[in-house]
């Protein structure tokens, strides 16, 4: 279970955050949530699958790990995740963004602050990275986390329209990936949709330059190379079979 809480220097100031990867602190996860402006890092190691999320029915892009819940393929024999780039979304564990309500003048406004996840097996008094200095002030890894944070939050505000923009121009088709489990069933993961190569290969040139000014076109590309990884994880999963 997560135990949300707001941060503060007193309440806080002897913990420490473990950033080493692996799923002995919650990297044994089959995706992480990635957004356009990182696609052209993450599709170096990964495939980026969109899917619609199971709450709010909003498309959303994954960095795809495994197939199935709890399955992280790039977990190397000593469970360690060794990345060339870490998902925006996995960096900031096990801090998250929340509201609060502050009155200027009687008038409510929300203020933008920031939450750990105290029940997260990333907390320690004793190892990791010190959230705050001797006498109370932020460290340079809550900085770089602050940074981390707000990135996502400016990214959570356009991620909408770029799906709407893809779906505006029939961008997005399903998709689903089968393999053999180690009995030789079939196994079928639906759910998952990429980009449409050949309706994208008919976009007119008006399409593709709007695509271009809108910053869209080069995230498209990336999403299409990253579908080479799913071979890779594919032959990940039967080597562990």
């Amino acid at each position: 279970m997560a135990n949300h809480v707001l941060l503060d220097n007193i309440s806080h100031k002897d913990l420490k955050v473990i950033t080493t990867r692996g799923a002995n602190w919650g990297d044994n996860i089959s995706c992480a949530t990635v957004f356009p402006s990182e696609f052209a890092k993450v599709q170096a190691n990964q495939p980026i699958v969109f899917r619609k999320h199971p709450q709010t029915g909003q498309f959303e892009a994954l960095a795809l790990f495994g197939f199935e819940n709890g399955e992280n393929l790039l977990l190397n024999e000593q469970g360690e995740l060794q990345l060339s780039y870490l998902p925006l979304s996995m960096q900031r564990q096990p801090f998250l963004i929340g509201q609060q309500t502050q009155y200027n003048n009687g008038i409510p406004e929300q203020s933008l602050v920031v939450h750990i996840d105290l029940d997260s097996p990333r907390i320690s008094t004793r190892d990791g990275e010190a959230i705050f200095l001797e006498h109370g002030g932020n460290s340079e890894y809550l900085n770089h986390i602050a940074q981390v944070l707000n990135a996502l939050h400016q990214e959570h505000q356009t991620i909408n329209q770029f799906f709407e923009r893809l779906l505006s121009v029939n961008l997005l088709e399903a998709f689903s990936i089968e393999y053999a489990d180690k009995n030789g069933e079939k196994v079928t993961v639906s759910g998952f949709y990429t980009i449409n190569q050949q309706i994208l290969n008919g976009l007119t040139a008006e399409q593709l330059k709007q695509l271009q000014q809108q910053g869209d076109l080069q995230a498209i590309y990336m999403v299409l190379a990253s579908m080479e990884h799913i071979p890779h994880l594919l032959n990940k999963k039967w080597a562990q079979q």
